[in-house]
């Protein structure tokens, strides 16, 4: 097989964000012994926007991409093979304490941070590996704990826990054990399912209150300091909050806001909602990994939105490969284009610096 034909063999994708590919654009040729081209141009397969179930496929009108060459497809035998990004670790670490069943924004603080769990995992239950904490209590119902006591991991972060989850804070309920944030967050600095070197960590803690034992500030350093590195995300829920202590533990936990506060505020349900979705956005992966190496990875190419990305080996703007892993990573400006959804369609490219034609 000639380098022609290897390359016309190169063709995968990845689902990412907004929507990703890795297309193939085949060279003209003259067959041997002369007569027809073998392809007039450039085409390839194009995904397209997706939403919560996952990125959609646009095969096009003529890319013949069915497990072979189409009629006026591409002239190319290609062949499609799935590659997608890698999803963050996140750990929900729930504030269950009695204070959580007082109304606010038309609800219980509970039912409200029990729907918005819901809402957050489901739009996101491909893309994120979910996790659930309770704390106080060591057990579902909330009836076996005590005060200053570290409480349970219900869910391990993993594929496809959504559901589980959703089950799980059905049937749960709150007790008043107090509000032991350090201790709850100290059980986790050696917890197996956030020291995974494979994907991001992060925690997301929901609180309505302030921390009845020890100060909670140190336990989000130390785990920031972990190896691979642990993020926390806090969000107060509610005014009965210390903001201090909140912005204290955002700004050790990695995760600090501009301006003020530095923690995500909410005082109904659908600051809540808008908290969760910001910091869905700041988790979602900007790392990518594809199913076979590329015959040579200096004929990657990347897009956003049919503009070419630059490569950037000092990681500061744009994006790298990573033959040892087998990634392609966006860092900076671009990596933030992906996290706040600001590019509607990622391009990779092997072959050529140039987009394929649409149709």
């Amino acid at each position: 097989m000639d380098e022609f034909d290897r390359r016309c063999n190169f063709v995968r994708w990845c689902g990412c964000i907004g929507a990703g590919a890795l297309l193939l654009a085949c060279p003209t040729r003259e067959p041997s012994g002369g007569g027809e081209a073998d392809a007039t141009g450039s085409s390839g397969i194009v995904v397209t926007g997706a939403d919560a179930s996952g990125p959609k496929l646009d095969l096009g009108a003529d890319t013949g991409v069915d497990g072979g060459v189409g009629e006026g497809g591409t002239g190319c035998d290609s062949e499609l093979f799935g590659s997608a990004a890698v999803p963050p670790n996140v750990l929900i670490v729930l504030d269950r304490s009695g204070s959580m069943q007082d109304e606010i924004g038309g609800g219980t603080k509970w039912d409200i941070a029990r729907q918005a769990i819901d809402d957050l995992t489901a739009a996101h239950a491909t893309d994120v590996r979910w996790g659930l904490m309770l704390f106080p209590g060591l057990d579902q119902s909330c009836n076996d704990g005590a005060e200053c006591t570290a409480g349970t991991v219900f869910i391990d972060p993993a594929e496809d826990t959504a559901a589980m989850i959703s089950s799980f804070l059905d049937a749960a309920d709150t007790c008043m054990f107090g509000t032991p944030i350090a201790e709850n967050l100290d059980a986790l600095v050696d917890y197996a399912g956030l020291e995974d070197t494979e994907h991001d960590n992060y925690i997301l803690l929901v609180t309505d209150g302030m921390a009845t034992c020890n100060d909670p500030v140190p336990s989000v350093t130390t785990l920031r300091m972990e190896d691979p590195e642990i993020q926390t995300f806090v969000v107060g829920f509610g005014s009965d909050v210390d903001p201090d202590q909140l912005d204290a533990m955002a700004q050790a936990g990695g995760t600090a806001l501009p301006g003020d506060p530095k923690y995500y505020q909410a005082d109904d349900a659908n600051a809540l909602e808008m908290a969760f979705a910001d910091i869905a956005g700041s988790v979602l992966s900007c790392v990518f990994v594809l199913d076979e190496v590329p015959p040579d990875p200096e004929e990657l190419y990347a897009f956003f939105d049919m503009m070419q990305v630059p490569r950037d080996p000092t990681h500061t703007n744009g994006w790298d490969y990573d033959p040892t892993t087998n990634t392609v990573t966006f860092y900076g400006a671009a990596c933030d284009s992906i996290k706040n959804d600001a590019v509607e369609t990622v391009n990779l490219v092997f072959g050529c610096p140039e987009l394929p034609p649409a149709g």
